[in-house]
């Protein structure tokens, strides 16, 4: 077994929090969709390997203890990706002119406060706190050599996607839904690292299938999530003109009509990946 074998989840855990480390030293001052989108990816990778160590030692490792560190600013910089991708659907909405206009000032009175949020997050940033969790997660994960790393991830997929087939047996469609992609993204990026490994059960297929469910559900939440922000936007303005809500209205109605057909498409995906996953 070469040293590169023995250490490659090593290597891509260090990576990412290289990434993060970085992207937090050039958002302050720019606040880039690249930067913030890249900040957000590396966390939420980072939150999948703690999941795993998670899965591998239960009494020794609490994945959410040491989330507690990056979720902060996770969730700070998730208010301008949010304001970022909403103004994004809404350019490609022509019903929606002068609501894209409004909306469009109404979230730039807001980022700059977002803005000053992210930063005191950033310059607050705990990063002894971040030194010990990456002693504890380095010395973890270099207790395992490297076809054992695989098996226990091969191991976690396989009951990460069981916890879909009992999320879609309970609760409500639209709420199960946003939980299926939340355990997914816990998926993806170990099955991404491991399915081009001789020594693992998974294939490209499998990679691209789950992407695909996962994109899948990302296009339909984000437009739920544009809906209720403009829902809240109209509810707080004051002197609102007949306008904005007829907009708002017309936009509603094209939206549901696009959820309506995305869910059909999100349960087909997500049974077909579940098939293929339990192959």
């Amino acid at each position: 077994m070469n040293r590169q074998d023995k250490i490659f989840l090593l290597v891509y855990y260090n990576r990412q929090i290289d990434d993060i480390c970085s992207s937090m030293k050039v958002i302050p001052g720019s606040y880039s969709l690249r930067d913030i989108h890249k900040l957000r990816v590396r966390i939420k990778r980072i939150k999948a390997v703690f999941r795993l160590l998670e899965y591998i030692y239960p009494s020794d490792f609490k994945a959410k203890e040491h989330y507690h560190i990056f979720k902060p600013v996770f969730k700070s910089a998730g208010q301008i990706r949010e304001g970022q991708i909403n103004l994004a659907l809404l350019r490609e909405a022509p019903c929606a002119g002068e609501l894209r206009k409004s909306y469009s000032r109404h979230i730039a009175r807001l980022r700059s406060g977002w803005e000053q949020d992210l930063d005191r997050l950033i310059h607050a940033f705990d990063y002894e706190k971040l030194d010990d969790c990456n002693e504890e997660v380095r010395n973890l994960l270099s207790q395992n050599t490297g076809s054992e790393l695989v098996n226990f991830i091969t191991g976690f997929i396989k009951s990460e996607t069981e916890r879909v087939r009992n999320i879609l047996d309970s609760g409500e469609e639209v709420k199960y839904i946003h939980r299926v992609r939340i355990v997914l993204k816990n998926i993806k990026p170990l099955l991404g690292l491991v399915w081009r490994r001789k020594d693992n059960v998974f294939t490209k297929k499998h990679y691209e299938c789950l992407n695909a469910t996962e994109t899948c559900i990302g296009g339909w939440h984000d437009r739920a999530i544009l809906l209720q922000s403009l829902a809240l936007f109209l509810e707080e303005g004051d002197l609102l003109s007949e306008r904005l809500n007829e907009e708002y209205l017309v936009l509603q109605e094209e939206v549901l009509v696009f959820n309506d057909e995305a869910i059909n498409k999100i349960l087909k995906s997500v049974a077909g990946t579940l098939d293929l996953f339990s192959t």
